[in-house]
């Protein structure tokens, strides 16, 4: 079987290339060949009689059993991805699902659809009035992107004036999605990555803020990590979330809720070095090829 990882902009290729190096015995015995590429080597022509023709740095290839992106997605790689599965190429981790991971709404609703303990979410827009942010949502509480990553644009709102003024001031003409979520006080600055892959979860680690008074416990804004212990919990819980969203691979981040673990966000693609390490090259690539 021929499997493709395919990387966006943002991920080293170079450790991709690496990873399949150190898998290549491993590979053999599966009787797997892995090609690594990034976006703009892989081009493919279509006409009106429903043909395609699929090409990997110049040169015409057939199409590979499985698909993985890896990392950031955009129009061409969603182009990409509809010629392969067109082809019988068969995707994992879909851009399809990736793009609702990178929902919080999104998430939300799947999550809340299929009863997965998650943070309360509600979207809001400039005019929303804050008594019904007050009452639903509760005050302190997180505003924040729809979308992004590393903790950028969450805003944590103390009081009813500063969320007067916060409203206030978004642009009339602002037309991407603000949530509010409560301010979970017993998970201020820190919660737990747990690592999934096959739907399985396999190794979590405890992110902590790095300045006391930092809410956000991403990595991104000064962080730190280390293992942390996976409880019959975390595991129930994560198992749900997974196939509620309907990743292969995944990074789930829980947070410490007053009764229990809340799912707060899941991320599409975790770090591969610790994938490697944690799952370990065997499953990794069991999981990929399903």
């Amino acid at each position: 079987m021929k499997l493709w990882i395919v990387t966006g902009a943002i991920v080293k290729y170079e450790s991709l290339v690496e990873m399949t190096k150190q898998g290549e015995e491993l590979l053999k015995k599966m009787d797997v060949s892995v090609e690594v590429y990034r976006r703009f080597d892989i081009s493919y022509t279509l006409d009106g009689n429903g043909s395609r023709k699929l090409f990997a740095n110049g040169k015409e290839v057939s199409a590979p059993d499985r698909l993985f992106f890896y990392g950031a997605y955009d129009a061409y790689l969603q182009g990409i991805e509809d010629t392969l599965t067109a082809m019988g190429t068969v995707s994992i981790n879909p851009i399809e699902k990736k793009r609702i991971a990178g929902s919080k709404l999104q998430t939300a609703q799947l999550l809340t659809n299929a009863k997965v303990p998650t943070i309360k979410t509600m979207p809001i827009y400039r005019g929303t009035p804050v008594e019904q942010i007050r009452e639903q949502v509760g005050i302190p509480c997180v505003i924040k992107p729809d979308g992004g990553f590393g903790g950028k644009g969450v805003e944590l709102i103390h009081d009813e004036e500063e969320l007067k003024k916060y409203l206030a001031e978004i642009p009339e003409n602002y037309v991407d999605m603000l949530l509010a979520q409560p301010y979970i006080s017993t998970s201020k600055g820190r919660d737990v990555r747990v690592v999934m892959a096959g739907g399985k979860p396999y190794t979590a680690v405890i992110r902590q803020a790095g300045n006391p008074d930092e809410f956000r416990s991403n990595v991104h804004q000064g962080g730190s990590f280390e293992e942390y212990e996976l409880t019959d919990e975390m595991r129930d819980i994560a198992e749900k979330a997974t196939k509620a969203i309907g990743l292969t691979i995944c990074g789930l981040d829980l947070l410490f809720g007053e009764d229990g673990f809340l799912v707060g966000e899941i991320n599409d693609s975790p770090g591969m070095k610790q994938l490697v390490e944690k799952v370990g090259l065997s499953k990794l690539y069991q999981s990929m090829m399903g």
